[in-house]
């Protein structure tokens, strides 16, 4: 308080005492005078035990007696009473502070409250050549501060430290240049991507950022880096992802590495000892989630590769099958049939070719999958081409699929007598494997008796959404996906939370049809972004959802994309 105003105050207390003398008795003045002291000392003192003022708090973690005092002062701010008038004291204590912990906890308050004022301060906080723990903490929380408050302004203080020597600190700063999306980002971020230097978590979290970045400058380097290994680490999921998050711009440079016109990359390919088999496996699975048409006739090629190795041959067919049905190939049916009815398959590629013909919804390959099913000599193959007929099929296929089935019993019982006997299901006894594969049987007939009722009605498939088994709630939501009714899109939104892993990636996969293929749906879909952001938090690191929620994650950024 100045002398001038200290002077006024003072007179002004002196015309309230003499006034409360000549108008009240001497008991009631004292008592007069004692709560209007106080009251009087509050207001002009300006009210610092109102913890709502700044000026409360600049005298509490100021007057705090040690350390653990301003923590506690700061902590109460944080959860009490933290509003945009708290800002100018939490900048000028960043500047005052000498302990970097009380200077960590005061920046993590400014990253919770999301202002621009506070990048400067924060800025001048940063500790460049850290040399303790307390240090350090204080620069990764200064990183994370500034992605928090998510403006293109903090880009440039973000790039520097990047040199930091603590990882912790280069780790956050990636994260929030990567959510930041300025361009101002992309040479610090792609340099590290491309360091073959770097620890392996520090590239993970490098191309992660450039994905998230979205600046096509990144594409060269996120297609070779699906193809590398160091030190025996895949950057293969990362980049993956980001590429399905740059769009066409990365359809359009992986179409030659699937088709192997794009000589450079297999040039490089060739002298980095990365294979072939890699280059158009991989790129076939990126194009698959992009649903990208064009290279529809190079994946039907890889159906019959040339290549006297079995297991290259499988994994070609393998990728190119999956890669057809995520793009609901028409023209893959058939070749796709051949392969599941073909006794020479590999039985990863039957799996993969039956989930190829469901996704694609063509009810074509039906008879021949019922044909091979009397034939296919064992229970996982049987199981699997179920799966295909019932997913697809029609209650008209019942009594064919009743006479095909009709001997699993005895086929249970041979299998665990000769070349099943290892087959887990076996071990259990034979008893106990013919009960658990007719049940399976039935489990999987009702989803041909749901057809009965449902045919092509939607909302009758969207009342199966509901339904006790799980297999009928995986039919009911391929139904309702590839029925185009917008207005079944929320019975999908409401159960991608579904805890049956086949019955979630058939609602994960519906949703994304139907808002890929219904504009209205796709309009209906943005109101649960925040829904889906909240789940893939959630449930990361739950390792029963880590494989679906990959899709899952794809289906959140197409509906990003629009």
């Amino acid at each position: 308080m100045s002398p001038a105003h200290e002077r006024v105050d003072r007179a002004w207390v002196h015309v309230y005492e003499t006034l409360v003398f000549v108008l009240f008795p001497l008991g009631v003045r004292m008592r007069s005078l004692l709560i209007a002291g106080v009251g009087l000392m509050l207001v002009l003192s300006g009210c610092p035990s109102d913890p709502t003022t700044p000026e409360y708090w600049t005298k509490r973690i100021e007057g705090a007696k040690g350390k653990k005092e301003k923590l506690k002062a700061i902590e109460d701010l944080r959860s009490k009473h933290m509003s945009p008038a708290m800002l100018p004291v939490l900048h000028e204590r960043l500047n005052a502070e000498k302990s970097a912990e009380v200077k960590r906890d005061i920046a993590r308050v400014l990253g919770e409250a999301k202002s621009e004022t506070s990048i400067e301060p924060l800025t001048n906080a940063v500790v460049w050549s850290p040399s303790d723990t307390d240090e350090k903490g204080l620069d990764k929380e200064i990183a994370t501060a500034l992605g928090n408050i998510a403006s293109p302004k903090a880009a440039a203080t973000l790039v520097k430290l990047l040199t930091v020597k603590d990882n912790y600190t280069v780790l956050a700063s990636i994260d929030a240049l990567g959510d930041l999306k300025s361009p101002e980002g992309f040479d610090a971020l792609n340099a590290i991507a491309t360091d073959d230097s770097q620890e392996t978590f520090v590239t993970k979290k490098a191309i992660i950022a450039l994905g998230n970045l979205g600046d096509k400058r990144a594409i060269p380097t996120l297609v070779k880096a699906m193809f590398k290994e160091r030190k025996g680490v895949s950057f293969y999921l990362e980049s993956s992802f980001a590429l399905y998050q740059m769009g066409t711009p990365a359809a359009d440079a992986l179409l030659g590495a699937l088709d192997g016109t794009d000589k450079a990359l297999y040039d490089w390919a060739a002298k980095s000892n990365v294979k072939d088999v890699a280059l158009q496996a991989k790129s076939a699975q990126v194009l698959g989630d992009l649903h990208d048409m064009r290279a529809e006739k190079a994946l039907l090629g890889m159906l019959s590769p040339k290549t006297d190795y079995d297991d290259i041959r499988a994994i070609l067919q393998g990728r190119a099958a999956d890669a057809l049905g995520r793009m609901r190939s028409k023209n893959a049916v058939k070749p796709l049939s051949a392969l599941v009815t073909d006794a020479k398959t590999d039985a990863g590629v039957v799996r993969e070719c039956v989930f190829a013909l469901v996704r694609i919804g063509n009810p074509e390959g039906v008879p021949a999958l019922i044909t091979f099913l009397g034939k296919a000599p064992y229970w996982d193959a049987r199981d699997e081409i179920m799966r295909g007929i019932t997913l697809m099929g029609t209650d008209k296929d019942l009594a064919a699929f009743d006479k095909a089935t009709a001997e699993e019993g005895k086929k249970t019982e041979a299998g665990c007598k000769d070349e099943e006997e290892s087959h887990p299901d076996c071990k259990a006894g034979i008893p106990e494997a013919i009960k658990r594969h007719t049940d399976r049987v039935k489990a999987h007939r009702e989803r041909l008796v749901a057809s009965g009722e449902c045919k092509n009605d939607s909302a009758c498939w969207a009342k199966k959404l509901d339904d006790k088994s799980d297999m009928v709630r995986e039919r009911a939501a391929a139904e309702v996906g590839r029925g185009n009714n917008a207005a079944q899109a929320p019975e999908l939104f409401k159960r991608l939370k579904e805890q049956n892993l086949d019955a979630r990636l058939s609602i994960i996969q519906a949703t994304d049809w139907l808002v890929n293929d219904n504009a209205e749906a796709m309009k209906a879909a943005q109101a649960i972004l925040p829904d889906l952001e909240k789940q893939l938090k959630d449930e990361k690191g739950k390792t029963d959802f880590v494989k679906i929620n990959e899709d899952l994650r794809r289906l959140y950024v197409r509906i990003q994309r629009g």
